[in-house]
């Protein structure tokens, strides 16, 4: 991030408003560096100015755009939905923890990244229940525990109730997955025939 010069407090409380609206998932160490300034200031102004931490502004931004995802609930995507625009294309993050490496080597299991791809490749269906029929994949560089993943995913192609999506998980140095993923959007009524419905999804 850019350093800025230190700025009077007026300044400073204007400039950090705007590169938290224009980048809601910025952190304090990332700001309080961009500002050139301790981290205990930067908390005490977003303070003041009543603007909550990185991870709940990640969380208020999400919120809104599960309900777009037609197909999952917030607990079926893995990572946090940043951005959807049925069937064209859908942004996700994921913040790795300790629990998704392994020990040994602290790097991300490739499920987890499967796994966010997968979801997201889901989420921009516009359809009630979305199934993977066929995925390939490749795992291009390891992940570190506690990098940031973003994805982003792309409808290709739509041929009736198939489409051929393309998900790319980037960390901030490099590319680490690419998959091409052709899933079907069913809707719940022929979800309920071909009996792959609980009694709740059928509501």
């Amino acid at each position: 991030m850019r350093k800025t010069p230190s700025l009077n407090r007026e300044k400073r409380l204007e400039e950090l408003r705007r590169r938290i609206g224009e980048n809601p998932m910025v952190t304090d160490e990332e700001l309080a560096h961009g500002l050139n300034v301790s981290i205990h200031t930067i908390r005490a102004d977003r303070q003041r100015l009543g603007i909550p931490e990185a991870r709940q502004r990640t969380k208020d931004l999400a919120a809104g755009l599960y309900a777009s995802a037609k197909s999952l609930t917030a607990q079926e995507i893995i990572g946090d939905l940043l951005e959807v625009e049925l069937d064209r294309e859908g942004l996700s993050l994921l913040e790795t923890t300790p629990e998704m490496g392994v020990k040994k080597s602290g790097i991300v299991r490739g499920h987890i990244l499967f796994a966010q791809a997968n979801s997201l490749a889901a989420a921009v269906v516009d359809a009630d229940v979305v199934l993977t029929g066929e995925a390939q994949v490749k795992f291009i560089s390891p992940v570190k525990v506690g990098e940031k993943v973003l994805a982003k995913a792309q409808v290709l192609s739509e041929d009736g109730r198939r489409r051929e999506v393309e998900v790319v998980l980037k960390t901030k140095e490099r590319v680490v997955f690419r998959g091409h993923f052709n899933v079907y959007g069913l809707t719940k009524e022929l979800a309920a025939h071909l009996n792959i419905l609980t009694e709740a999804g059928k509501d």
